[in-house]
């Protein structure tokens, strides 16, 4: 058996929401009035909801996404590192005493998304 979990995030506005993705190499699959469906050619999928009153104080949602290795999420941070994600931030990856190297974005609509991969892999 095989099970995805897909996150659902919220969003102020799904086109800024879709452009600001497609900057992270995310492609518009899915376009509803109130739905979008990004993804990425390594697999990421993400889903996100119209949330027009969206305070990043408190509504912000975040998930994980998890590589096999610390080397493909090392990889995904430096790609990233190199763009202009403009009001977004971009934390360097770290190594946990739980085996991940992790690191964050925080959309700008304050979405975290953490990432990581298995050290040791």
């Amino acid at each position: 058996m095989t099970v995805v979990t897909i996150p659902i995030l919220p969003s102020p506005d799904l086109d800024a929401t879709a452009r600001f993705y497609a900057t992270l190499g995310f492609t518009a699959q899915e376009r509803h009035p109130e739905y979008l469906v990004a993804s990425r050619a390594d697999g990421a999928e993400l889903h996100f909801f119209p949330h027009p009153d969206m305070d990043p104080k408190v509504d912000a949602g975040g998930c994980y996404v998890r590589f096999t290795t610390a080397a493909e999420a090392r990889e995904l941070h430096d790609e990233w590192a190199a763009l202009d994600l403009g009001d977004a931030r971009l934390h360097p990856p770290v190594e946990t005493d739980y085996g991940l190297l992790e690191f964050a974005l925080i959309d700008p609509h304050g979405n975290l998304l953490r990432i990581g991969g298995f050290l040791g892999r």
